[in-house]
């Protein structure tokens, strides 16, 4: 199925929407729940990433969106100590709080780039891009995850 690219973008803003209210709910959920949904959500993003470069029009776009939306939803994920036994987070998240988002506004601010990149079919830019977002999220959990 080919959809317009009005058609396209209409169902990223609805995608947007629907991820930004979904988020809302964080505030409800249990530790295992913020843990399990965080957990979920990184490994989405690094899946994306490894597939990134080769993807293209549409779905470089819908690949950029999710990414940014993962990030723009990561602080209200990080509620202060939501650790436990299957979590990787340490407790200098919340200690360096304004360390640590800085680093998720960072990334956003390269999904940004991704996207922005994607949408205007800027294959040099994209790529460039997702380049920017690998290093920061290893460098993120050498600084912040438990070592398994």
């Amino acid at each position: 199925m080919s959809l317009s690219r009005s058609s396209r973008a209409v169902l990223v803003a609805v995608a947007l929407v629907f991820t930004a209210s979904a988020w809302a709910g964080a505030a409800s959920m249990t530790d295992a729940q913020l843990v399990a949904t965080r957990q979920a959500k990184m490994k989405e993003d690094g899946a994306i990433l490894k597939g990134a470069k080769t993807l293209t029009g549409a779905d470089a776009v819908a690949a950029a969106t999710k990414i940014l939306a993962n990030f723009t939803a990561f602080p209200g994920l990080f509620r202060p100590s939501s650790i436990t036994p299957d979590s990787r987070a340490t407790t200098k998240i919340w200690e360096n709080w304004a360390d640590f988002t800085a680093r998720l506004a960072e990334e956003k601010a390269n999904a940004q780039a991704m996207l922005a990149a994607a949408k205007s079919g800027d294959k040099a830019g994209y790529l460039a891009a997702v380049d920017a977002l690998k290093q920061p999220c290893s460098n993120c959990h050498l600084a912040y995850a438990r070592i398994l």
